[in-house]
């Protein structure tokens, strides 16, 4: 999961979820911060984020009509124009023209990361993980709401995800969208320590009903201490309290993935990512 705050798209509310509605909520997540630039039909997204973003040029389709081919032409010559060399797609089963992930290997595209589409009904309120009773002593949570709770969260997040140093930038880009998230009560953002150290962080937002876990992420030196479970449901307390009825995530399948579907979490599908030199 990355490790920053992906915008609602598409709002949903549906009071019981089936397979098909939590792949459409799937499809409907993305990203669009204020300060990307941003090229969008009503078949393609391209995103170019600031560069300090893991992923800083991102395409996805957002239909099945077009060819694949012009489909890719179309994105990269965007990317071309935003002064980008490289895009990153992210490809479902779900959305796109047929062959498209095909055409992206045809083209040098390399498959570098593979999550599944998982979710957890939390119409009843928040499921019983085990916090804290099996979380050990010295194992707590805080919400981020100012600059220095939010600079733990990213410097946890740089090292489990190998991301750029974080910078005073980067801190008041992403402290402008906290403050806006808060005051809306439309998501948050925790971290959480082990005796003292901050050790786990892991956010959401909100799109009508649906709670999109993102940036779930430990420090290797402190993982195994229960801090990645106490900051999840932490959110998931947080997220069932603001009236979500269903927690959404893509769990990359080598690591996180396992974890959430051993906590009840059910697969629904798979997303893969395919980056591109241009």
């Amino acid at each position: 999961m990355t490790p920053h705050s992906p915008e609602s798209s598409a709002p949903t509310s549906r009071a019981q979820w089936d397979a098909a509605a939590v792949l459409a909520a799937s499809d409907a997540w993305s990203w669009v911060p204020d300060e990307a630039r941003v090229h969008r039909t009503d078949e393609l997204l391209v995103v170019a984020y600031p560069d300090y973003v893991g992923t800083p040029t991102v395409a996805r389709s957002l239909g099945n009509a077009r060819d694949a081919a012009a489909l890719v032409d179309e994105a990269h010559e965007a990317a071309r124009a935003f002064g980008r060399d490289r895009v990153w797609w992210n490809v479902t089963g779900s959305r796109g023209p047929e062959g498209l992930e095909d055409e992206l290997l045809s083209r040098g595209g390399e498959v570098v990361q593979r999550m599944d589409v998982l979710a957890l009904p939390l119409g009843d309120g928040a499921p019983d993980l085990g916090v804290p009773r099996g979380v050990p002593h010295g194992v707590t949570t805080r919400r981020v709401v100012d600059a220095e709770s939010l600079r733990e969260a990213l410097e946890v997040s740089r090292v489990a995800f190998d991301d750029p140093p974080v910078t005073d930038d980067m801190v008041a880009d992403h402290l402008a969208e906290v403050q806006r998230t808060v005051e809306a009560d439309a998501g948050a953002r925790v971290v959480a320590y082990v005796d003292g150290r901050p050790a786990s962080t892991g956010g959401f937002t909100l799109a009508g009903d649906v709670a999109r876990l993102w940036g779930g992420g430990t420090h290797p030196d402190l993982r195994g201490r229960g801090a990645y479970r106490a900051s999840l449901a932490a959110r998931l307390q947080l997220a069932a309290g603001m009236g979500a009825t269903l927690a959404l995530t893509h769990g990359r399948i080598d690591t996180s993935s396992p974890i959430l579907q051993r906590l009840g979490f059910t697969r629904y599908g798979e997303q893969r990512q395919l980056v591109l030199d241009l």
